[in-house]
């Protein structure tokens, strides 16, 4: 999303001898796109960020830095199988899970979320903007700096204003879900009322809140990343990883 920002201290990295470590990509320190076998990891920055970020994938897992001085500046790191491909949101499976593990260590004034997100008819910002086919950027949030309430307040506040929708519960918590039309798009909101760092979600029943309120079935289902996404003053590192699978009682593996 383009505005708030994750940031807790959850748990370092535990220990590796260099032996142990598998295949690494080179650290990159801009916002190239870039794929490391089955893994693909992309960055955002937005126009006030000030600061220094680097990225690097290690086997299945993204590893990450960050340090943001600027206020209103921030960034989001995504991690995603490019395998993946897209389609209509009607013929996404509905044995779609996705299972995420996010590893965080961030201090500072600002705040940040993490969890699975979601672009349907992705057009790119600028030709999205008022041709009258809209863009739909999504987010499901598992874990955040804010609690589930103040990321509540802060969605449902004059700015954002967000359509409050039906609750649902899924994989052994509530969700809160949440409408909002943002500058030009439109934007979606799953929030996990239980928060945890490690888990796995099937996306079908999010899906279909969201398509009961507007999100178009006919449009592409472009991908879905592990995201994290930060806002304000900040510095630390982290990690996370992901495992996909559409197969029914697939067991996923994305537990560090």
């Amino acid at each position: 999303m383009r505005f708030l920002v994750l940031f807790t201290g959850l748990v370092l990295f535990g220990c590796q001898t260099v032996a142990e470590r598998p295949a690494q990509s080179a650290i990159y320190s801009d916002k190239t796109k870039f794929n490391l076998g089955d893994r693909a990891s992309s960055v955002w920055l937005s126009e006030k960020f000030d600061g220094s970020h680097t990225r690097q994938i290690i086997g299945d897992e993204l590893e990450f830095s960050l340090s943001q001085s600027h206020r209103e500046g921030g960034l989001d790191f995504g991690l995603a199988d490019p395998n993946f491909k897209a389609r209509p949101v009607s013929k996404i499976p509905d044995t779609l899970s996705f299972c995420s593990s996010y590893d965080i260590n961030f201090s500072g004034a600002g705040r940040w979320w993490a969890g699975p997100k979601i672009s349907v008819n992705w057009q790119g910002i600028e030709s999205a903007k008022g041709n009258g086919d809209d863009w739909y950027e999504n987010y499901i949030i598992d874990v955040a700096s804010t609690s589930p309430q103040e990321l509540h307040d802060i969605l449902t506040d004059d700015y954002f204003d967000a359509e409050v929708l039906d609750d649902t519960f899924i994989a052994g918590s509530n969700y809160k879900h949440y409408k909002i039309r943002y500058q030009d798009w439109w934007q979606f909101w799953s929030v996990r009322q239980d928060y945890r760092p490690t888990g796995t979600l099937p996306i079908q029943p999010i899906l279909n809140v969201w398509s009961a309120n507007g999100l178009p079935t006919d449009r592409a289902f472009d991908g879905i990343k592990a995201n994290i996404e930060t806002y304000g003053e900040m510095s630390g590192e982290g990690r996370f990883r992901i495992d996909i699978a559409t197969e029914p009682d697939a067991e996923l593996d994305c537990a560090f």
